[in-house]
C-alpha cells in the first residue's frame, strides 16, 4: 500500500493474516472483523445492513480502494457516474470514515458544491463512525465527545490521538492552514445554472488551483467523482491541461461502446435498470439529447459544437420538391453490439442540401437487406433516386444484394482518403453559410449531435453520411469545387 508516510499503519492488505490468540472461536471472530475492515465494500454493507450494491458499485468501490492502496499507479482518480447512482453512498459517506478507521492519522478533505450539502456529508460520516458496528471493526479510531466544540464540528473533527482529521467544506470554501492528505471532490457542480456560466466554471477552477491544490503534498491523493455537466467543467479542464496524470473511469447510463472490459453489459443496456430502466432513460433522452449526452452518456459537448457548430444548420417545415438519394453508411448485426448502420435521405435545390430523414439501425445482414428498401421507398425514393453505399467489406454485400434481389438504384460510393476530420472540416464552410437545411422531425436532436460532437461521439455514422451527401449532391458538378481542399474524398 502507498498512502501517505504517516506514523500509524497504512491501509492494510485485503487478505489479513490469521490472529494469534488461543480461543478459536475469538479468534474467527477476529478474522471476520480484519477482513471486514480491510474491504470497502464489505465496510459498506457492514454499516449500512439495507446497502444492496449493483456490480457498478462493487466496481466503484474495488477502483477507489485500488487507487487508495496504490495499486492503479496514479495519484489522480475520475469517475463519471450519472445522477442517483448511488456515488455518494460510497466516497462522500462512507469511504472517508472507512480510510480514517484504516489510518486515524490521515487528514481528509471532502469537497461539494455547497457548504450546506458539505456539512449534512460531514454529519453523515461522524454517524457511521458513532455507530457501534464502527468502533467494533475499529477501535483505535475515536471521535472526541459531541461537547468538545473546537475539536467536533458540524462540517469538521479530529481524531483523538492521532493528528488525523476530516474536514468538509463548499466549493470557494476555505482550507487555509491545514495540510490534506486525501481530497475527494463530489459533484462540484449543483446544476445547469453552474454548468453553463463560465464565470462559475472559472471561480471553481480558481478556487481549485489557488486553494485546494495548496493544500496537497507529494503523497497525497485527489479522487474526483461527478456527473458530467459541460465540456469545461472541473473534469473537462483536468484533462484538457494535465490529461495523462488522471485514471479516468466513466459509467454511462446506456453502454454504447465495449472499450471498458470491466462493465459487463451488453451494448444498449442501462446500468441500472432495476432503478433508472432504458425506457424511463430513452423518455429522458427525448427531452434533450444534449443534456442527456452530458449528464446520462457523461460525454458533453460544446455547447456549440466541436468543427460544426449547432447554429449553422437551418430548419424547415417544408422542403422542396426534387430527386431525393440515400446515403448509406452500412454496419449489418441483430446485436446492439457493433456500430450501427446509418442512412440519411437528402435532396438538392438551388444550391442547398435538405435532409428529410435519417435513422440508425442494428439489424443482421438479411433483415438489413429487406429493411433499407422498404425505408427508402418510405422516405421518398423515385426512379430518379440513387442509394449510394460506402463499399466497405460489408457495404459490398449489401450492394450486391439489393442489386441482385432488387430493381433499385444501388451504387457504390468512393472509399474516401481522408479522414474524418479533414472531410468534415471540407464542408464546414457549405453548413456556416447555411446550405445544409433540415426537416423538422423527431430525429433532428440527434442528428445535430452527433454531427456537433464529433470527435467526442462513440458513433459517427451521421457524420460519414453527411459527408456523402455534400459531397456527390453540392460537390459533383453542381456547384464550384475548390478541389485542393477537397480532393482524395470528392465525387
Amino acid at each position: 500500500p502507498n498512502l501517505p508516510n504517516l506514523p500509524n499503519p497504512p491501509i492494510p492488505l485485503r487478505t489479513p493474516t490469521p490472529p494469534k490468540v488461543k480461543d478459536p472461536r475469538a479468534a474467527m471472530i477476529e478474522l471476520i472483523r480484519r477482513s471486514v475492515a480491510a474491504d470497502l465494500e464489505e465496510f459498506i454493507i457492514h454499516t449500512n445492513k439495507a446497502y444492496t450494491p449493483q456490480w457498478f458499485h462493487t466496481y466503484i468501490a474495488t477502483t477507489v480502494q485500488d487507487f487508495m492502496e496504490g495499486k492503479l499507479g496514479t495519484d489522480r482518480l475520475m469517475i463519471f457516474v450519472p445522477p442517483q447512482h448511488g456515488k455518494s453512498e460510497i466516497v462522500s459517506r462512507k469511504l472517508p470514515a472507512w480510510l480514517l478507521g484504516q489510518n486515524p492519522a490521515l487528514k481528509v478533505v471532502n469537497v461539494s458544491y455547497s457548504a450546506e450539502l458539505a456539512g449534512e456529508l460531514a454529519q453523515s460520516v461522524q454517524r457511521v463512525m458513532e455507530d457501534s458496528s464502527y468502533r467494533w471493526l475499529f477501535p483505535r479510531t475515536k471521535l472526541p465527545t459531541a461537547k468538545d466544540k473546537e475539536r467536533r464540528r458540524a462540517n469538521i473533527f479530529d481524531i483523538v490521538g492521532t493528528g488525523g482529521f476530516y474536514r468538509s467544506v463548499g466549493v470557494g470554501g476555505s482550507l487555509t492552514g491545514i495540510s490534506v492528505d486525501i481530497g475527494i471532490i463530489d459533484d462540484p457542480i449543483k446544476g445547469d445554472a453552474q454548468a453553463y456560466s463560465k464565470a462559475y466554471r472559472d471561480d471553481l477552477w480558481n478556487w481549485y488551483s489557488s486553494t485546494f491544490l495548496t493544500r496537497l503534498h507529494n503523497q497525497s491523493k485527489v479522487l474526483l467523482i461527478q456527473t458530467r455537466w459541460h465540456e469545461d467543467d472541473l473534469a473537462g479542464r483536468l484533462l484538457a491541461y494535465e490529461p495523462d496524470r488522471w485514471t479516468v473511469i466513466s459509467l454511462p447510463a446506456i453502454k454504447e461502446t465495449d472499450t471498458d472490459p470491466n462493465d459487463p453489459r451488453q451494448i444498449g443496456e442501462a446500468l441500472w435498470e432495476s432503478r433508472h430502466s432504458l425506457a424511463s432513460l430513452n423518455a429522458k433522452r427525448a427531452l434533450s439529447e444534449r443534456t442527456f449526452a452530458a449528464l446520462y452518456q457523461q460525454r458533453p459537448t460544446a455547447a456549440g459544437g466541436n468543427i460544426i457548430l449547432r447554429d449553422w444548420f437551418q430548419y424547415a417545415d417544408e422542403v422542396p420538391t426534387a430527386t431525393t438519394h440515400f446515403f448509406v453508411d452500412t454496419a449489418y448485426t441483430e446485436k446492439d453490439t457493433n456500430d450501427p448502420t446509418g442512412i440519411i435521405a437528402a435532396c438538392e435545390k438551388d444550391g442547398t442540401l435538405y435532409i428529410t430523414a435519417a435513422e440508425k439501425v442494428h439489424k443482421s445482414f438479411p433483415d438489413l437487406c429487406r429493411w433499407l428498401p422498404q425505408w427508402c421507398l418510405t422516405h421518398g425514393y423515385t426512379a430518379r433516386s440513387t442509394i449510394r453505399i460506402e463499399p466497405k467489406a460489408n457495404g459490398i454485400s449489401v450492394i450486391d444484394q439489393l442489386k441482385a434481389t432488387t430493381k433499385l438504384n444501388v451504387t457504390r460510393t468512393p472509399t474516401p482518403t481522408e479522414s474524418k476530420e479533414t472531410r468534415l472540416n471540407a464542408i464546414a464552410p457549405m453548413i456556416e453559410c447555411g446550405r445544409v437545411v433540415i426537416q423538422k422531425n423527431v430525429w433532428n436532436e440527434r442528428f445535430v449531435e452527433e454531427v456537433c460532437g464529433f470527435p467526442s461521439q462513440p458513433h459517427d455514422e451521421y457524420v460519414d453520411t453527411l459527408c456523402y451527401a455534400i459531397a456527390y449532391l453540392l460537390h459533383s458538378g453542381k456547384q464550384p469545387v475548390d478541389k485542393k481542399r477537397t480532393a482524395g474524398w470528392i465525387y
